[in-house]
């Protein structure tokens, strides 16, 4: 059973064309490390990042076509490795203001904070609890798209997603819908909304969201330019020996061709080629049923770890799944997109 465009649009929460500020896109993240010498190695020689700046206990790494001066953050730490924010990008300085505004009147306290190399950085938890980072501004850094004689591993260009496991997806998503997200893929089973697949920028996915134990950040996503760059990243593993971090793929997923691996800290990254665009008003609410296979066009079926694993968040408290209050067992879909369980056909 393939997709279907919209059939019940009218019982999905609104979506707001028009929020009182402009989110831009995923922007970054902040992830702990226990060995950030490591870790520095996986980023840069296997995923392609570029290193932005470094000390004894934090490393900001960019994509190499990103003129931000960070997409990933990575602070030493002794304790379990873990995610502290995901990071949105908004358009102006005043659209923090005016998002502050918004929050605090729907009861969620958001505080200015200071971040370096950031312009004024706005926090503030959503509704199932995930950590958020917004800020308009970033301190500026040459593009080295072009420097192909210094690429690495994938030479990943941008960051693209994040996937977030949580407990309620239609429950969690009604606060992203309201702050100008839009759906463009969405999963279910039978009445039950599974994963969902949201955009700011003109791609699928900027945020997804797929039901599970959470809230926890299941992955983040870099794009590369093309094919080889998967396999380049790969063979950049073996050679560093971080070939025990491939957890899935090469494999057409969803959109894209892409990669899983795991740094090591745990957090799972993707690597996954130019996504299809999303852009006009009426392209987007395609429905999947969960568990049908409709995107597992080629590839091995995904590991266990990739359904159960993921990274937490700093000071979260991890419920289980539930729908309309009741414990429910997890959908077995995958981003939204109907994977098969693993081991099955």
């Amino acid at each position: 059973m393939g997709p279907r465009m919209g059939a019940d649009a009218m019982t999905l929460p609104q979506m707001n064309f028009t929020p009182p500020f402009n989110i831009t896109r995923a922007g970054h993240l902040v992830l702990t490390s226990r060995d950030l010498a490591k870790a520095r190695d996986f980023y840069t020689e296997v995923i392609g990042l570029k290193v932005s700046d470094e000390t004894a206990t934090m490393i900001h790494l960019r994509g190499v076509e990103e003129r931000a001066h960070h997409s990933l953050t990575l602070k030493k730490t002794k304790d379990q490795p873990e995610c502290e924010r995901i990071g949105f990008r908004m358009f102006e300085e005043e659209d923090l203001e005016k998002a502050k505004v918004h929050f605090d009147a729907r009861g969620m306290p958001a505080n200015f904070v200071n971040v370096p190399f950031q312009g004024r950085t706005l926090h503030v938890a959503a509704p199932d609890g995930t950590p958020l980072e917004f800020c308009a501004r970033m301190k500026a850094m040459e593009r080295l798209h072009t420097r192909t004689h210094e690429h690495k591993g994938g030479a990943a260009l941008r960051l693209d997603h994040f996937q977030v496991l949580v407990p309620d997806v239609k429950r969690a998503w009604a606060f992203y819908l309201d702050s100008g997200f839009r759906i463009s893929v969405y999963s279910c089973v039978e009445d039950r909304t599974v994963g969902v697949l949201l955009h700011r920028k003109d791609s699928p996915h900027d945020l997804v969201m797929q039901e599970g134990a959470g809230p926890r950040l299941h992955h983040f996503g870099f794009v590369v330019q093309e094919t080889h760059h998967l396999l380049q990243a790969v063979d950049a593993a073996g050679h560093h020996r971080f070939g025990g971090a491939i957890e899935h793929g090469p494999g057409r997923h969803g959109h894209s061709s892409r990669i899983y691996l795991r740094d090591p800290d745990g957090h799972r990254v993707a690597l996954l080629l130019p996504p299809i665009q999303v852009i006009d008003i009426d392209d987007g609410l395609v429905r999947h049923e969960a568990g049908r296979g409709d995107a597992d066009i080629w590839g091995p079926a995904p590991p266990q770890t990739l359904f159960e694993e993921a990274t937490l968040f700093t000071g979260l408290t991890v419920r289980p799944p539930e729908y309309e209050g009741v414990p429910v067992k997890s959908g077995g879909s995958f981003e939204g997109l109907g994977f098969r369980e693993a081991g099955t056909l």
